[in-house]
């Protein structure tokens, strides 16, 4: 188990634990949008015919959900359109909060859901199953707007075939790194 693993693991666990009163709303819907670097680990047995290995790109992510005292539930989408391709992921996703102070809270949490890849010239597109480790810091700068730093690891087995370079190519995405930054507004 990697050390991200086991931190993400004992701050949920550490949620439910029981935490000094700060003034908490009882429950608050929020939307949130940010960006990110995402580091995409490709992987192909076709290694003469395609270049893959590591690529770092820009994305964006779009969030709704809801926050109660000590934790919180929200749907993610994220759209990452480099040259040559495009990835999509949408999660549901939980996180627990710990408070250190009214302003600031630090969370961490588990997620699910799919990723579709889609190679540009090509009809179709490729799903799986994916699921993530996430983890940060929130920092309320008003009562209702919040800056969010995170970092997200998803684990996915996506195998796809891109038509080109002669031929079919198998194509692997196994994981992807995140580090966000972005706002989340409360109502």
């Amino acid at each position: 188990m990697t050390r991200a693993a086991f931190i993400t693991i004992a701050l949920v666990l550490f949620s439910f634990v029981p935490a000094p009163a700060l003034a908490q709303p009882a429950e608050e819907p929020f939307v949130g949008i940010g960006l990110g670097e995402h580091r995409l680990h490709f992987d192909s047995d076709d290694r003469d015919l395609v270049d893959v290995g590591r690529e770092d790109e820009i994305g964006g992510h779009l969030r709704v959900g809801l926050i109660r005292p000590g934790y919180r539930l929200y749907g993610q989408w994220t759209l990452i359109r480099p040259s040559g391709y495009l990835v999509s992921s949408l999660t549901v996703n939980a996180d627990a909060l710990w408070y250190a102070t009214p302003r600031l809270s630090f969370f961490g949490g588990v997620g699910g859901g799919a990723i579709t890849l889609s190679w540009d010239g090509d009809n179709s597109f490729d799903t799986m199953p994916a699921v993530s480790l996430q983890g940060g810091a929130i920092y309320a700068v008003t009562r209702h707007v919040d800056v969010e730093l995170g970092v997200r690891q998803m684990f996915t087995r996506l195998r796809t075939e891109p038509q080109g370079n002669g031929g079919e190519v198998d194509v692997d995405l196994d994981r992807l790194s995140i580090a966000t930054a972005g706002i989340n507004l409360r109502f």
